[in-house]
């Protein structure tokens, strides 16, 4: 397949350099890593197998929060943690992470004063917070925010706010930063074997996807930061290595915003598998989740099981007024929690999600466990590990706690509507691309911006920036995570996929058969997640 000349560059780059840290995974954790250790000075290598947050990194609850279920888990900590890293988020990347109110509903009298303690024990663990503490509300003003809340015996409820972001754009935000602190940064890069010498691993062995050339990269240490794939990585460099990932499948439910009307989210705090439940509004949708079932295999592609469907469905039906049914679904995604269980547990709600750091004794260091909301903190306490690990001379401090990601400057929670103004959008087109842009919204739209669809509120231009500066080299890396059209509506993505190719294709030089191969491989995710849904 024909390549750019800068990805040519970078992998000749890549065999040539002795790096200090070489990262394996490109989702939060890795991303992270390079971002911190690149600003420290380190010489710093990424591979990630296929994109950039094509695994679990995509496919989470779109929330940066502290999580209020932590609270009966005495999880105080990480709590205080994760709300701390969520008041940098909202200030480093405002276009990507923004506040969002939630709605807490109360159907018996007790509840209220009940919730509103561990409320009161939330707000006091996020310090000096950039969004309001909780509130109680009445049923009136609980119906305000959640019209489709469920009335008969709605007592009222607590308003609280946690904040919300687009993962797989943060992700590839993560990334641009890294590289444009230094870091070589590759996809569809498999790993095939560690390079050792002495029995300490040195470097790894790999191969380019795309072109099938093999490369050998050295480094003083190597971090695996591969999410579910961990144990894998883990054999490779001993075979004999115990498994410590206890994976667990979350899924989500997708439904218009006229089926679930809301100007706030809820949160469902009684489950019958004893977890809490989301329903968020999220890029003009409304999302519904998530689950937690343990799992025995590992795919590239998880699809939701059909218990877990119809668990959502008469979870959202319990709580809302609007009736939910298979056929309102307009999408669904999964993804697989890479939980570490040493012990080998298998009750997957139980295992905390506090990282975990494991060394081998060849020099692997792994990371896994975590969540979106503490990924820069696990990022610094990983580029820490390997500085020690590796041996590395110490550079500059951590600088990632006040980084601006590519998009806040220039921008505003109004660029919107200027944006509106001067390419005649709607307004949810304009919300759309100002929310994922940010601050160079015009400068990759330019003046006269092509639609690559008619009506559909998407652009030509955008697809050359994602290639240009985001990594794309599919029509799944465009459709599913630099847009989010795939986790939001199946038949739009099915109507953008045949001119997203086309696009593709003429600046990627591919021939008819690679465009149609990158075609069919969104097309058979699309039917298979057709099926799953019935």
């Amino acid at each position: 397949m024909a390549v750019s000349k800068e990805r040519s560059k970078t992998l000749q780059t890549l065999a040539n350099t002795d790096y200090d840290i070489l990262i394996l995974g490109g989702g939060a954790t890795g991303a992270g890593t390079a971002l911190d250790a690149s600003l420290r000075g380190y010489k710093v290598a990424l591979l990630e197998k296929k994109d950039f947050a094509s695994g679990t990194s995509s496919r989470s609850t779109k929330l940066i929060h502290g999580g209020v279920r932590y609270l009966a888990q005495f999880h105080f900590k990480l709590i205080h943690e994760a709300l701390t890293e969520r008041k940098r988020l909202l200030q480093n990347a405002p276009h990507l992470v923004k506040p969002l109110p939630f709605v807490l509903p109360t159907y018996s009298w007790y509840e209220k004063p009940y919730f509103s303690i561990g409320l009161t024990m939330y707000d006091f663990l996020a310090g000096t917070s950039t969004v309001p503490g909780h509130r109680r509300i009445s049923k009136e003003e609980a119906l305000q925010a959640f019209p489709a809340l469920k009335k008969q015996s709605l007592k009222g409820g607590i308003s609280y706010y946690d904040a919300q972001f687009n993962d797989a754009r943060l992700n590839v935000a993560t990334i641009r930063g890294a590289k444009e602190a230094g870091a070589d940064i590759v996809s569809r890069m498999e790993v095939e074997g560690f390079l050792k010498e002495g029995g300490k691993i040195v470097g790894v062995k790999a191969v380019d996807l795309l072109t099938k050339k093999k490369v050998s990269i050295r480094a003083k240490v190597v971090a695996n930061t591969t999410g579910v794939w961990i144990d894998a990585i883990r054999k490779l460099d001993d075979p004999n290595a115990n498994s410590v990932l206890s994976p667990s499948q979350g899924i989500h439910l997708v439904f218009s915003k006229e089926k679930i009307p809301c100007t706030s989210a809820m949160i469902i705090p009684k489950t019958a598998d004893g977890r809490v439940v989301f329903v968020i509004p999220w890029e003009g949708k409304v999302v519904l989740g998530t689950t937690d079932t343990a799992i025995k295999s590992i795919d590239d592609e998880p699809l939701p099981l059909k218990d877990e469907v119809e668990f959502l469905l008469k979870t959202g039906n319990d709580y809302l007024d609007t009736k939910l049914s298979k056929g309102d679904i307009l999408s669904v995604f999964s993804g697989l929690r890479p939980l570490i269980s040493p012990e080998g547990s298998q009750n997957t709600k139980s295992i905390s999600r506090e990282e975990a750091i494991l060394v081998s004794d060849s020099g692997l260091v792994t990371m896994s466990g975590g969540k979106w909301s503490t990924y820069r903190k696990m990022g610094e306490d990983l580029t820490d590990r390997l500085i020690k690990e590796g041996g590395l001379a110490e550079k500059k401090d951590c600088s990632t706690m006040n980084f601006s990601f590519p998009g806040k400057e220039g921008y505003s929670p109004n660029l919107y509507k200027s944006l509106q103004n001067k390419y005649n959008l709607t307004k949810d087109d304009a919300i759309r691309i100002a929310d994922s842009l940010g601050g160079e919204a015009e400068s990759i739209l330019g003046k006269k911006p092509k639609e690559i669809l008619k009506g559909s509120g998407y652009f030509e231009e955008e697809i050359q920036h994602f290639i240009e500066k985001e990594f794309a080299h599919s029509v799944s890396d465009v459709i599913a995570r630099r847009w989010r059209v795939l986790f939001l509506d199946l038949q739009l993505a099915k109507k953008l996929a045949d001119p997203v190719s086309k696009s593709l294709a003429k600046t990627l030089g591919w021939t008819e058969v690679q465009r149609k191969e990158s075609l069919k491989e969104l097309k058979d995710l699309i039917l298979s997640l057709e099926k799953t849904i019935g």
